[in-house]
């Protein structure tokens, strides 16, 4: 028997479904490449031999960014634990860049 239309519905909702999550997940990593490319930029452009407040702030901030990008890392890899690590992070990052 060849099944309903239903059936074959639910299939391809299915598909649909899985090739989404597969495409979100690669412009996760997507993302996070570009992201960590950004950071490697500034930090060859900045004095990392400053040691004043205005510096410490902008070095907590890149790693803000850089914590991004693992937390998309880790969201690709369905780690919600990994990516819920790297948004306390993010946080505790953003919280000393203020």
């Amino acid at each position: 028997m060849g099944g309903t239309s239903d059936d074959a519905d639910r299939r391809t909702d299915r598909s649909t479904t899985a090739d989404r999550l597969r495409l979100m997940r690669e412009d996760f990593l997507d993302r996070a490449d570009v992201i960590d490319g950004g950071v490697r930029a500034l930090l060859g452009r900045i004095d990392l031999t400053r040691t004043d407040a205005d510096h410490d702030r902008m070095i907590d901030a890149l790693m803000g960014v850089s914590r991004a990008a693992d937390a998309l890392r880790a969201l690709a890899r369905n780690d919600l634990a990994g990516a819920d690590e790297a948004t306390s992070s993010m946080a505790h990052y953003a919280r000393r860049a203020r």
